[in-house]
Parts: structure tokens; C-alpha cells; sequence
């Protein structure tokens, strides 16, 4: 982006000690990925294959016979011999591109940038088969005005390789030409639906060699090395994390793209949130799910916000938590859920399945009207790792979102007025929004009395649903000394393991503080004014929490 960096999502990468895997094991886990129908496992084994695969670097292919091969490596090298040919591979492969093309679309004739990516350009072609075209412009010596045109045509068949190196990577343009059919050997092909996977090796910005004279490209002085992967191994992801930490310098200066630190704070989480939000959000995971997810208890005015929508919408739940809307919107529509606690999501995907035989589902009871297909859907929900914050979609993808009890965590208002641009962004012109948050003013009759805007709000937990948290070097240290032990219960041992718990020595619990911003009657509202192309259309207070209903009227803002 011209005016911002974008934090990119982490490559899959396989779950094990993949430096130590033989490629024969490699190729055993990514069969098994595939049959278990765990697309990011596949990608990952898929991934891995590609950086193992030995490419030829002078090997002709014959597109007749090309047809049905699932790999395809094509030489445009000059004064090629075939006899020398010899075997590289591309372990640095460190960025994956998707791209989609319906039948009639293309792309136009380019070189990949060259100071960007190094040699070897891989792209993966999966459902349909489609002809690149390759293109060399040279001038004659004798006549400057002469310009020699070599034109090469090469048919990428489904499930193929095509593998872009030396003269096809730097001195020819490639392309794909906009149109519905491909004639390959007399043979006129209609075009599908073609998605391709693009692997590049990005490179760190050129750095002169101290005894180069000037910059050049063609110059082996210019040193560039790989970037460092950035990988995950588990799903869903965790969103940009270590990229955002790369957009602030530390001493707040401007960036190299003009924009200054403070104007992006609101991309970082303050320390409060960390430790009183996701920190305790992930420990109590268990017993929320229990107590709230699987008792069915909703928000009704998110419940009647979703009844309005047009049946077959997609709507981004977000701060969905153990995905407790989602049996309410499959109803009519569909949903795509963000939260950043990893471990409330787990307990949205692990969901009990429903008994056949009685179609009645024992994870709550906003299942139990549900279909077995759209209860199939809920048992596999499209869930990711995300903060509200940067929700990782496109804009416009959306024709709704809800916002449920989560801008009352938000400590800054800057941060809270993010999260609404977020929402803005997503949802397409036209499409509306629902957010609810926790209320000053509280009914007589409420529990919840508060004596400030911004509070701790204990949560009550029981030993029986906490797990050792976790350690910095992410493993679950169950082993407590017995001096440690000595003359304590397990809630006093629990409460002394998770940074910023008490132990209710009465009660014989485990008590974490949540912080939480108490919403002023208009304030809602106020900051939905502050977001370019956001209309409120509607402002209640139900059962002690503000709701505002909102439309995207355009575009506006960032």
C-alpha cells in the first residue's frame, strides 16, 4: 500500500521437524492432510514439496505430452545444450501469492520486480489448465530502429509446475491473454476457473558491495539475501503479528513511507489489554464456554439485527468468542468469526456433534433447529486468529457484521474508533452493522454496578477449568514442586501460575481482572460520527449495554 504497510498473514508451514523429514515423509503428511480435509496442513505439505523439488535447469517439454503430467519445467534459455543440464532446487521459497482467474480474465505482460524476488519464480496452476505467453524484445545492433520480437507460447495443464528461471525470469515478459479459449496443439480448449499458487524468494533491499562503483543490477557486487520465513504451524493464525511490530519505530520516528508512529498506535495493544483482555480471555476459555456458549444466552437486539438481514448474507462476527451467534446467523446466512483469544476459538471448533438420531444438539440450544447440513457448518466454523482491530479481509467482502461485547475492552478511544473503521471497511456500501457494549448507567435491578468509565471487572473461575498457562517458549509446565505444593490447594496454586490472578481463599477460586470501558449514554454514537462513510441509523440501551445499528453509506476514511 501507497500510504501504509499491510501486515501479511504467515505462510503454513508443516508441524513437526521438517528439516529432519525425508522427502518420503513429507509427501506421507501432506497425503494425510488432504484425506483429514485440512486445507492448511496441504498447503504446508504442498509448500514444503515445492521447495524440495529438483528442477531441471534445461529440460524441454512437449505441451502434448504435458497434458496429463503433474510437473512441467519449460528452458527459454539461449544456446541451450541439453546435455548440460543440471538440478537446483528453491529451499528460500518464503511468499505465496493466490490469485484467481474466472474464464476471460488475464494479466498483463510484465517482468516480476526484480529487485524484489530473486531467481526462480514457481507458480502452481490447480482446476484449469491455461497457455502463458512469453515475450523478448531485442534491437538490432545494425539497425537501432529493428526491434526482434521472440514469442513463445507454453501450456500450464492442470495440477502442473511451471518453474520461471534465468533468461525466463529476467529477460522475457510473460502474460496471459483475456479470453474464453486456449488452442493447444489444433485443439480448442475452454477456459475454467484457473487458481494459481505463486512462489516467490523475497529479497532483503539491495546493499552495494563497498567496492562497487555504481548500482546496477546486472552487477554481482549488489548483495541481496532472502528474507527470514514467516511461518505458522497451527490454525487459524495469528494475524500480523510480528509485521505490525515491524510499522512503529521505537523511538516514534517517520517512517520511510512519511507516516508518522503516533498515528498508527492504535495498531498496537496496549499492556492493559494484553494481561486484563487476552491474557485472561484464553485462561478462562473452558468455563465461558460452559456457562455462557453453551447455555444459548444471547443479546436480543443482536438476535433481531440478524433476523433483518437478506437470507444467504455473509456476516463477519467479530470478537466472536466461542462463537455463540453462530447457530443464530446460519439460520438464514452465513458467518465468518475473529477473535483473539486462540483458545475461546478452539472451543467454537470443537463443538459436540449433534445425535443423529434424535437431531437434538447437546451444545446448547440455539442448535437445535438447526439442519444437519448448517449444523455441520457450526461443527467446522470459518473462524481466524484476528484482533478487531485489523481484521484480515478484503474490503466490501462482507454484507454485514456484528460486534458483540468487545469495544468495552478497547482502553484507548483511538483503538475504539480503529475497530469501527474496521467494521466500516469490511461490510459493503449499503450493508449494515450491529455493536453492543457494556453500559455506564445500569438498571436498579443489575448486579453490575459501576463507579467509573474504565474498571477491572473480576471473573469468578473454577480450578477445575484452568490449565497451566502457557510459558513464553509456548509448552504447558504441569509440574509444580512439592515445595511450591506445600500445604495449598489447587485454586491457590492456579492463582500463583497466571500473572495478575488472586486467590478468593473463601470461595476457593481463581480470580482474574478484566478491564472494561463503560460506555456513557451518546458516546457510541459520538465516536460512529468520527468514522468517515458510517451512518447511525439506530441507538437503544437494552439490559444495561448501549447499541448502536449502523449502515456503510460509502466508501470514506482509510
Amino acid at each position: 500500500k501507497k500510504k501504509k504497510k499491510s501486515a501479511c498473514p504467515p505462510l503454513p508451514c508443516i508441524d513437526a521437524n521438517v528439516a529432519e523429514m525425508t522427502d518420503e515423509e513429507v509427501e506421507a503428511w501432506t497425503e494425510r492432510a488432504v484425506k483429514d480435509v485440512n486445507v492448511w496442513d496441504t498447503l504446508a505439505g504442498v509448500i514444503e514439496r515445492t521447495r524440495r523439488f529438483e528442477v531441471s535447469s534445461k529440460t524441454h517439454v512437449n505441451p502434448e505430452e504435458n497434458l496429463n503430467n503433474e510437473m512441467n519445467t519449460m528452458s527459454l534459455e539461449e544456446g541451450e545444450n541439453t546435455s548440460n543440464s543440471h538440478f537446483q532446487t528453491y529451499p528460500n521459497l518464503n511468499q505465496l501469492t493466490v490469485n484467481e482467474y474466472n474464464p476471460g480474465e488475464g494479466i498483463g505482460s510484465h517482468v516480476d520486480t526484480v529487485t524484489a524476488f530473486g531467481d526462480g519464480l514457481l507458480a502452481i496452476t490447480l482446476n484449469g489448465g491455461i497457455v502463458m505467453e512469453f515475450r523478448k524484445t531485442t534491437v538490432d545492433d545494425d539497425a537501432a530502429a529493428d526491434k526482434n520480437i521472440t514469442r513463445k507460447l507454453v501450456y500450464l495443464p492442470p495440477r502442473s509446475l511451471a518453474v520461471l528461471s534465468g533468461d525466463a525470469r529476467y529477460k522475457y515478459e510473460h502474460m496471459i491473454v483475456s479470453r474464453m479459449t486456449d488452442t493447444v496443439d489444433g485443439k480448442i480448449l475452454p477456459r475454467k476457473l484457473r487458481v494459481s499458487l505463486t512462489l516467490r524468494t523475497a529479497l532483503t533491499k539491495p546493499v552495494l558491495d563497498e567496492t562497487a562503483e555504481r548500482f546496477s543490477l546486472a552487477q554481482s557486487k549488489v548483495v541481496q539475501s532472502p528474507l527470514p520465513k514467516y511461518e505458522s504451524k497451527v490454525f487459524p493464525p495469528r494475524w500480523g503479528q510480528k509485521s505490525d511490530a515491524d510499522l512503529m519505530n521505537a523511538n516514534g520516528d517517520v517512517d520511510n513511507n512519511g507516516s508518522s508512529s503516533s498515528d498508527r498506535s492504535a495498531l498496537f495493544t496496549p499492556a492493559t489489554e494484553s494481561k486484563h483482555v487476552h491474557a485472561v480471555y484464553d485462561a478462562i476459555a473452558t468455563q465461558w464456554h460452559h456457562t455462557r456458549g453453551k447455555r444459548g444466552v444471547l443479546w436480543p437486539g443482536a438476535t433481531q439485527f440478524l433476523e433483518t438481514l437478506s437470507p444467504g448474507s455473509i456476516v463477519a462476527d467479530v470478537g466472536c468468542g466461542d462463537g455463540k451467534y453462530f447457530a443464530e446467523i446460519l439460520k438464514h446466512s452465513y458467518f465468518i468469526g475473529f477473535d483473539m483469544s486462540e483458545e475461546l476459538l478452539k472451543t467454537a471448533a470443537t463443538r459436540d456433534k449433534a445425535d443423529d438420531n434424535t437431531q437434538k444438539c447437546v451444545d446448547g440450544p440455539q442448535y437445535q433447529n438447526l439442519s444437519k447440513a448448517k449444523r455441520t457448518l457450526s461443527a467446522h466454523p470459518a473462524v481466524a486468529v484476528a484482533d478487531c482491530i485489523h481484521v484480515p479481509l478484503i474490503r466490501g467482502s462482507c454484507d454485514a457484521a456484528i460486534c458483540i461485547a468487545v469495544m468495552h475492552h478497547l482502553s484507548t478511544e483511538k483503538r475504539r474508533i480503529r475497530c469501527l473503521s474496521e467494521l466500516k471497511r469490511i461490510v459493503k456500501v449499503g450493508g449494515r452493522i450491529n455493536v453492543q457494549a457494556w453500559a455506564l448507567e445500569q438498571t436498579h435491578d443489575s448486579k453490575r454496578k459501576f463507579h467509573g468509565t474504565d474498571v477491572l471487572v473480576p471473573f469468578n473461575a473454577q480450578p477445575k477449568y484452568l490449565q497451566t498457562p502457557r510459558k513464553e517458549n509456548g509448552n504447558n509446565d504441569q509440574n509444580i514442586s512439592s515445595v511450591e505444593s506445600k500445604g495449598k490447594g489447587v485454586a491457590q496454586m492456579m492463582a500463583e501460575q497466571y500473572n495478575g490472578a488472586e486467590f478468593d481463599s473463601k470461595k476457593n477460586l481463581v480470580v482474574f481482572q478484566r478491564y472494561c470501558h463503560m460506555y456513557r449514554k451518546g458516546e457510541l454514537e459520538s465516536l460512529c460520527n468520527q468514522v468517515p462513510g458510517l451512518e447511525v441509523l439506530e441507538s437503544s440501551y437494552e439490559k444495561g449495554n448501549h447499541v448502536v445499528s449502523l449502515k456503510v453509506c460509502g466508501v470514506g476514511g482509510s
